[in-house]
């Protein structure tokens, strides 16, 4: 089966019933965490693990998403369903999920100039070439189960065995997909927040 990427971008705000519905949905652990944060940056993780739970239900038949735990680097995986992987990825305005029956990784991320300092650091002039190499690099990451600290000490060998896919699902916005699949392909589905909250009830 090809990997599946579900994409939504978050271009209104979330009613408050929403919001109550959309955090039922969520695994404990995640929405303690997601409650943490401050209320306009919820609506990420909300439509993420919205996204996850679509996903589940429609390639699976799962009516809620299955117990999540983290592996010892903060990889989240599905504790009870050792055969299906997921990852997801959210930034201002937008969020991945990729569902699969190998490991995946997905990141997006908002364009935006980068600080100076950044640029510097990774020897980059462009900021188009920085945010490339940034979800390039974060979705093999993920991919390989690594914490946020491979991001700012790189080794090549990370990318060993890992084939990624640049996404350009939405303007304004850069997003990869890694696999450790080398002949994998992908369908990428993008639906709105009402046609995730319609689908969700529905079922």
């Amino acid at each position: 089966m090809d990997i599946q990427v579900y994409a939504l971008t978050i271009d209104r705000e979330l009613k408050e019933e929403e919001r109550c519905y959309l955090t039922e949905v969520m695994p404990f652990s995640r929405r303690q965490r997601m409650l943490r944060l401050r209320e306009q940056k919820q609506s990420q993780p909300l439509c993420a693990y919205g996204l996850l739970r679509l996903a589940l239900q429609r390639l699976h038949g799962f009516d809620q998403i299955p117990s999540i735990a983290i592996a010892p680097a903060g990889k989240p995986y599905l504790s009870e369903e050792g055969k299906i992987c997921f990852n997801i990825s959210h930034t201002d305005g937008a969020v991945l999920c990729a569902v699969h029956d190998r490991e995946v990784g997905v990141d997006i991320e908002r364009s935006r100039a980068p600080a100076p300092t950044i640029l510097h650091y990774y020897q980059i002039s462009e900021e188009r070439q920085f945010w490339e190499m940034w979800v390039h690099r974060e979705a093999v990451a993920k991919c390989r189960g690594c914490g946020f600290a491979a991001m700012a000490h790189w080794d090549e060998e990370m990318e060993r065995s890992i084939t990624t896919h640049p996404l350009s699902i939405f303007d304004g916005f850069y997003a990869a997909l890694a696999t450790g699949e080398a002949k994998a392909g992908y369908d990428v589905h993008v639906v709105t927040i009402d046609e995730l909250l319609t689908e969700m009830e529905e079922r």
